[in-house]
């Protein structure tokens, strides 16, 4: 039986492949680190590690933000 909808780490990966025209390459070199979908932009679940490093950069840079 044909699956319905197709896994949310590979809807993610098609979107990001397809923000970055359509360029593998480019999501793999993107920096865009604020975009929610970046930890899963690789069409994989990211570790735990990796979420909390990110959330760590994105508070630090708003607190950042705040200061200036």
């Amino acid at each position: 039986m044909a699956k319905l909808y197709e896994p949310r780490s590979k809807a993610i990966r098609k979107y990001c492949t397809k923000v970055c025209n359509l360029s593998p390459k480019e999501v793999r070199l993107c920096t865009c680190y604020h975009c929610p979908l970046y930890a899963f932009r690789m069409g994989t679940n990211p570790s735990p590690e990796t979420l909390e490093n990110l959330e760590e950069y994105n508070k630090q840079k708003r607190q950042d933000k705040e200061n200036n």
